[in-house]
């Protein structure tokens, strides 16, 4: 078993290939660019930004990754206590602002707002969309990540 680290944003679909010495080799398929296109990123829960300080490090560490990958744009979409990440009194407030900076768009459940009470900062620019909207777009999307 290979537990060589690599980054999985970059390679995916690995192949084995087997040599007459009977020795394997882990082949990994190179990026190309439409594998820089677009993504989409779906968070259902801020569960991390208030549960512990292990927890904000992973989702710290991961709005990192994701603002520095190699994406052509990202588009980021907050249902349910996601939305809370807009709230300048989070813990990961800061962090999640810097992400938005490398956003193309961000879309927020509108519903959440309202349900969570969220005060958003006036300096911060998303789009509000109804639930229904969002599911139909959601639906609909090629592939994405979801963060729960």
């Amino acid at each position: 078993m290979n537990n060589s680290p690599r980054n999985s944003l970059e390679y995916s679909n690995s192949q084995l290939e087997q040599f007459s010495d009977d020795s394997l080799l882990e082949v990994l398929p190179e990026k190309n660019e439409e594998d820089n296109a677009t993504k989409y990123v779906l968070i259902k829960h801020d569960y991390y930004s208030t549960d512990s300080e292990h927890g904000r490090k992973l989702l710290s560490g991961f709005f990192t990754s994701l603002a520095n990958s190699s994406f052509n744009s990202i588009v980021i979409y907050l249902i349910d206590k996601g939305v809370k990440l807009l709230d300048d009194t989070n813990p990961l407030h800061e962090d999640f602002t810097e992400l938005i900076g490398k956003t193309e768009i961000l879309i927020a459940c509108e519903d959440s707002i309202n349900a969570y009470d969220i005060t958003v900062p006036d300096n911060l620019v998303f789009t509000k969309q109804s639930l229904f909207s969002m599911t139909e777009e959601i639906i609909y999307l090629p592939d994405y990540l979801v963060l729960e």
